[in-house]
């Protein structure tokens, strides 16, 4: 990890800032449909405890989701932004997430969409929104601190 900077591309840091980035705003913003299509927000119209408690459980489901499978993920981008000597910053982004990302990704979206095409109701995709938007929350913060100890180690050097 000596290097910090791929040849004439994007920077590790400026990779792990997009990649952070995208999957936060991703989280955020499933997250925050998830609550609206469940608990019918912000008119607040399912504040019991049946809402309360399968809203907790979606919750629940989608930290376990981002700790097991989206925590490894992570994991593996961030490893793989070190070995990135592409210049084109498009296509080392693609390349930084990598065919199985890439494909998980898809796979998310594909659900979601044939949900929606299938007609399952507001309530079920907004408590999957909810897991899955939490999954991708807890894991985003792999790519910020990976980004930060970039910062760390380049200002190190500069002192």
């Amino acid at each position: 990890m000596e290097s910090t900077e791929t040849t004439g591309g994007l920077t590790r840091r400026q990779h792990l800032w997009i990649a952070a980035s995208i999957w936060t705003l991703v989280g955020i913003g499933l997250f925050t449909m998830g609550l609206v299509f469940w608990f019918h927000l912000p008119y607040l119209g399912f504040l019991d405890t049946k809402h309360l408690g399968w809203g907790a459980a979606a919750l629940s489901i989608g930290l376990l989701k981002g700790k097991i499978i989206l925590d490894r993920t992570a994991n593996r981008v961030i490893d793989r932004v070190d070995t990135l000597q592409e210049p084109n910053p498009f296509k080392s982004i693609f390349q930084m997430f990598g065919a199985k990302t890439i494909a998980l990704i898809l796979a998310m979206m594909g659900i979601g969409v044939g949900l929606r095409l299938a007609g399952v109701s507001f309530e079920i995709r907004g408590l999957i929104y909810i897991a899955v938007g939490a999954a991708l929350m807890w894991s985003c913060r792999r790519y910020w601190v990976a980004s930060g100890q970039d910062a760390a180690i380049s200002g190190a050097k500069e002192s």
